[in-house]
């Protein structure tokens, strides 16, 4: 037996014994809560089905069916909990043995390292190499589509859990095993008491506080483990090319500003969701702190400091006079210590509103830089290039924001906010290129107008408080459903009301991007025009003149999907991508590409890394967003080990697509011409069934539990935006 599978069986082996504990552990629960009668039921029918499974029996299946049809509702009910509880396990169980395989592969090199090294193979020069780090951008963006049903409180015992089975496969004593298996069957006992489905709706902040539990728990870490394993590769593969200072992964998200479709989504809510962020940001930098501080109590009686951290000290003992003195006098001769604790107070100060807070993360960022110079330049960069380096990427990764913020709303709000607008002004559409150019003042409270104008002005306003305070939290506003560029061009005149730009300077200022989505067929066979006709405006130029030339453009897959089918749709967004490419380069500009991908194939799902290498070869802009939605989040991102994984083949494969000679990718023309041909004629295949087949509708609501899920509080949202399947 090869070592490969000798590795594999041993992993199934743990697998195999981890579900037979975690289902032992719950057996236990349902006999000691539920009574041993639901406990025996629920075993024969876990046996009786298995047995099925092995040597299927018509007879005995319908008596099984039969017994089932006489159980009363409430065992019933207690019954189908008792298989959900069990299967959640063996799904954690699962994803326990996926990050295990990660850790225990014994590959030294992983996705991201096999990528560079692909490209030092095929020739690709270090200067290009280079000049892509600096260009290089990805962004992963969480969403809160009710696709998935996870509770924040399942979430933490079901990590709990996870950390307990990581440990049994630690060499243990006896007596410590058996703490360890109590405190599982602590969690299971508590998650057996635990509803996984919601009595309520979840507000906006339950799905925020789902976001920043991914944030905290892998997010924080992952991103600057990434940059790390990036920096190791190319001194393997390209020692001369020296990794980008800026971070090439961000993290991004709509929870908390997907106003599109969501009434409970709005301006108080954007900045709520800021807030927290912030401070959840503010609460593990300060822990990442004071753990420097215990450790790096090097004394100046054995080594020096650079005389740009004394004087820095001595600036903050002057602005935080009372707080020096509260500090052990032994750390005037541990200046790291000393100025790791100045760093602690300020970030406190941050948390609390107080005087000597940061004001901004490059603050902070300075701090730690002059730590960083003092102790290289004194021959400490092994200690430098420990947590205190993961924290500086940490700091620049995240800043004091966390996940970037997008607002998406609808189209037709942002033409009829535009249309109050002009009404109150007593002009019209005409006027909206000189008043982009010069916005009038205007009230932007929002109870001045109607419900739809009033949150979208409000929302502006507070996007650019927050671009003032924190740049980048929320500059970004994608145009759902968009058709023309006046969509587009109306949500600018809006955005210059709110003071999020002005292009009458020299040099024109933009805070703000404006996405336009595009995501029916005929908008997708549009777009490349729709585009041109945007970057030709003289005052859109201006606008991607105040954005470095960047214009982002968003393709949504799922109503593409459900409007014309899913090979149809794939091969419409393929071409639109490709010719939306070409027009944003015939103007000089450079594309940041948003694909708005859902986790099942029928929201355009699958594997990230392959979709990426799969892009038009002529689409070479090193700029993406991908969304993570619903269950995808949890499957990718709940464990550290397999979100470091997934995001090492994100970043490895713009890596391989944006490098690699785009002359070998180019697709046959025949492959082209017979891509159209089958996207016609799965089109047609796929209106005919679900769009002109009168019964179609009435089988699908009788054959599917779409009412029964229609009816889950799974999210805050609506679950459809229009009432249609």
């Amino acid at each position: 037996m090869g070592v490969t599978a000798t590795e594999t069986t041993l992993v199934e082996a743990g697998l195999r014994a981890e579900i037979r504990l975690l289902g032992q552990l719950l057996g236990e629960t349902l006999r000691e809560h539920e009574g041993l009668a639901l406990y025996e039921l629920e075993e024969s029918i876990r046996l009786r089905t298995k047995a099925l499974r092995q040597q299927y029996d018509s007879a005995k299946e319908t008596e099984l069916v039969a017994e089932l049809g006489r159980i009363p509702l409430a065992d019933a009910a207690r019954l189908v909990r008792a298989f959900a509880t069990y299967f959640q396990l063996v799904n954690l169980a699962e994803l326990e043995r996926q990050a295990r395989s990660v850790i225990e592969t014994g590959d030294e090199t992983g996705e991201l390292d096999r990528s560079v090294a692909r490209c030092a193979e095929d020739g690709v020069p270090a200067a290009r190499v280079a000049a892509i780090l600096e260009q290089l951008e990805v962004r992963p963006v969480l969403t809160a589509h009710p696709t998935e049903a996870v509770r924040r409180s399942i979430l933490d015992h079901q990590d709990r859990i996870g950390q307990e089975l990581a440990r049994l496969r630690a060499p243990l004593s006896a007596r410590e095993r058996d703490r360890v298996r109590q405190r599982i069957a602590t969690q299971v006992e508590v998650l057996w008491h635990t509803d996984e489905v919601r009595s309520v709706r979840p507000r906006v902040l339950d799905e925020v506080g789902n976001a920043l539990f991914y944030l905290e728990r892998t997010f924080f870490d992952s991103i600057p483990d990434i940059h790390e394993e990036l920096a190791e590769a190319l001194v393997r593969s390209y020692p001369e090319v020296v990794p980008a200072v800026g971070p090439l992964i961000r993290l991004g998200s709509w929870v908390g500003s997907d106003q599109d479709g969501n009434p409970n989504a709005n301006a108080a809510m954007l900045t709520q969701t800021l807030h927290l962020q912030r401070r959840t940001l503010l609460t593990l930098y300060r822990d990442r702190v004071r753990a420097l501080a215990r450790d790096l109590s090097q004394s100046t009686r054995l080594t020096s400091v650079s005389p740009q951290l004394t004087d820095s000290i001595q600036r903050d003992e002057t602005d935080l006079d009372d707080y020096a003195a509260t500090l052990n006098p032994g750390t005037r001769e541990e200046p790291y210590r000393r100025k790791l604790s100045f760093i602690w107070r300020r970030l406190t100060a941050a948390l609390d509103d107080e005087r000597g807070a940061y004001r901004s993360a490059d603050e902070l960022a300075a701090d730690l830089e002059l730590i960083d110079t003092s102790l290289r330049g004194h021959g400490d960069r092994a200690i430098a290039d420990g947590d205190l380096l993961r924290l500086r990427r940490q700091v620049r990764v995240f800043g004091f924001i966390g996940a970037r913020l997008d607002v998406r709303q609808h189209r037709a709000v942002v033409r009829a906010a535009a249309d109050e607008v002009f009404q109150r002004l007593g002009a019209d559409a005409g006027h909206r290129r000189a008043a982009t150019l010069s916005p009038p003042p205007i009230s932007l409270v929002a109870s001045r107008w109607s419900a739809d104008t009033g949150n979208l002005l409000a929302t502006l306003s507070a996007m650019a408080e927050a671009q003032r305070v924190a740049p980048g939290s929320a500059q970004t506003l994608i145009v759902s459903m968009t058709e023309t560029a006046e969509d587009v061009l109306e949500a600018l005149f809006l955005a210059g009301l709110a003071g999020l730009h002005q292009l009458d300077r020299d040099p024109p200022r933009s805070d703000l991007d404006i996405v336009p989505l595009f995501e029916r067929l005929d908008a997708l066979e549009r777009a490349p025009a729709t585009v041109d006709t945007l970057l030709s405006d003289p005052v859109y130029r201006r606008q991607l003149d105040g954005r470095a030339g960047i214009q982002e453009v968003m393709l949504g897959y799922s109503d593409s999907n459900k409007e014309v089918g899913y090979l149809c749709a794939a091969w419409a967004l393929d071409r639109a991508h490709e010719s939306i490419a070409s027009v944003v380069a015939r103007h000089g500009r450079t594309l940041r590409i948003f694909h708005g991908r859902g986790g099942t194939v029928g929201r355009g799902g699958g594997p990230t890394h392959e979709a990426i290498r799969a892009q038009p070869a002529g689409a070479l802009d090193p700029k993406i967003k991908i969304t993570e939605q619903g269950e995808v989040i949890h499957r990718r991102y709940a464990r550290p080990e397999t979100a470091r994984q997934n995001l090492a083949l994100v970043l490895g494969a713009m890596l391989e697509h944006t490098l690699m000679p785009a002359e070998a990718r180019q697709a046959n023309p025949a492959w082209r011409e017979a891509m159209d041909i089958m996207a016609a004629e799965s089109r047609h295949r796929y209106r005919a069934l679900v769009y002109e087949d009168l019964g179609f509708q009435a089988y699908f609501e009788q054959a599917t539990p779409i009412e029964e899920i229609a009816q889950l509080n799974t999210g805050s949202r609506p679950v459809s935006r229009g009432g249609t399947l």
